[in-house]
């Protein structure tokens, strides 16, 4: 199926299997702005795994909640659907009074059990929700596409097997998100948030971000801001199973390499919550300038992470009178971390305390220009084993 050059008014599309759509440059598939001409998507399969659900109740991101399930795009068990081009997917920012915060409406495209689905080429922007949304994706390749204004990019909740590709997200809220992931990655991407660049907020299993940059400010302010305009990158990759709700399951199998990273609150979270723990997390080869939070690495009580290994980072962060400790690495509850070959530089006033361990088995800090042998005093360590110089 081709759509020609020109505008083209819609409201909801429901996608069929063995359907390739390209969209010709110039071609725009345009949102109307009457909330009411779109259909909400329903699951025929039980998708509750994938709700959250904040401490008040509030389950506003429910597959089953009508009003947030409303889309312009929807594909329910389709397989083989590709659609490509250098088109247009406009959402229009629709307005919803209904919808979360008084204000969202639909979702760009919502995708729910599907397999072998490509998006290549091609623009959505002006999301009135988040730009796709997707649960129990299988085999899917998002590829040389652009993503602009709106929430949320990529939100996928449920997915094995799936690739981004040198795509380019410029996004209000958080650019890439989800959980229940196994065998994702996501390579030669540009990241450029009003919140933050990758969000994990359930489990996932083999996750590889690799070659790619996170820049700060955003171009497109957080919606949800309103008239501040708030713009500020939050964090580059915030990886907190459970933090929108309790989720049991493990995190196994991160390896983050090779990114730039500039201006924003903190490069890296990693926060385990109840029934979370974490093995075999290793980010390497990483530059960073402008930053102005800690890498932190937290746990509630109780949960831990077993391997965590840090190497090869150089960070310039932005501190001043205001910064409070540790300026630029916390850790708490892991059993073995190492940190090799790092270098944290500090532009203005700091605490003393660069780095500070708290229930730290086996900490290890090799070739760390605020750690030596004959200096300790920038590292605070609590209830840790004693720190090794060597490998």
């Amino acid at each position: 199926m081709i759509i020609p050059k020109g505008v083209f008014l819609t409201s909801t599309i429901y996608l069929k299997s063995n359907v390739n759509i390209k969209l010709e440059k110039g071609a725009v598939l345009k949102a109307v702005s009457n909330i009411n001409l779109y259909h909400p998507f329903i699951p025929k399969t039980v998708l509750s795994k994938y709700s959250t659900i904040s401490a008040t109740g509030n389950n506003g991101n429910s597959a089953y909640d009508t009003v947030w399930t409303k889309a312009l795009v929807i594909g329910e068990s389709v397989s083989n659907v590709t659609i490509s081009g250098e088109g247009t997917i406009d959402g229009e920012h629709v307005f919803n009074a209904k919808g979360e915060e008084g204000m969202r409406g639909p979702h760009t495209i919502i995708l729910a059990n599907c397999s072998n689905i490509k998006f290549e080429g091609i623009l959505i922007e002006k999301a009135a929700n988040y730009a796709l949304l997707a649960y129990n994706l299988q085999s899917a390749v998002f590829q040389n596409i652009r993503v602009q204004q709106g929430w949320d990019g990529i939100h996928i909740r449920g997915g094995k097997n799936i690739v981004i590709k040198n795509c380019d997200l410029q996004t209000g809220d958080d650019a890439i998100a989800g959980g229940f992931w196994e065998n994702f990655l996501v390579k030669d991407c540009s990241i450029n948030s009003s919140c933050n660049g990758i969000r994990v907020i359930m489990p996932v299993k083999n996750f590889v971000v690799t070659d790619c940059s996170f820049i700060g400010p955003g171009k497109f302010p957080h919606r949800t801001s309103g008239k501040a305009h708030r713009t500020n990158m939050l964090s580059g990759i915030y990886i907190q199973p459970g933090g929108w709700g309790p989720v049991k399951g493990e995190l196994e199998g991160i390896h983050i390499s090779n990114l730039k990273m500039r201006n924003m609150g903190s490069p890296f979270i990693f926060e385990l919550h109840k029934g979370n723990n974490a093995a075999d997390i290793t980010v390497e080869n990483i530059t960073a300038d402008s930053i102005k939070g800690p890498i932190a690495i937290h746990s509630d009580s109780g949960y831990v992470y077993k391997n965590v290994l840090f190497k090869n980072l150089s960070i310039d962060y932005l501190t001043n009178t205001a910064t409070q400790a540790p300026w630029a690495l916390g850790a708490s509850n892991v059993e073995h971390f190492r940190l090799e070959n790092a270098k944290f530089g500090a532009s203005g006033n700091k605490p003393q305390t660069a780095i500070e361990l708290e229930n730290v088995t086996l900490p290890s800090l090799i070739n760390v220009n605020v750690y030596n042998a004959n200096n300790g005093n920038e590292v605070k360590t609590t209830h840790s084993g004693k720190i090794e110089l060597n490998r």
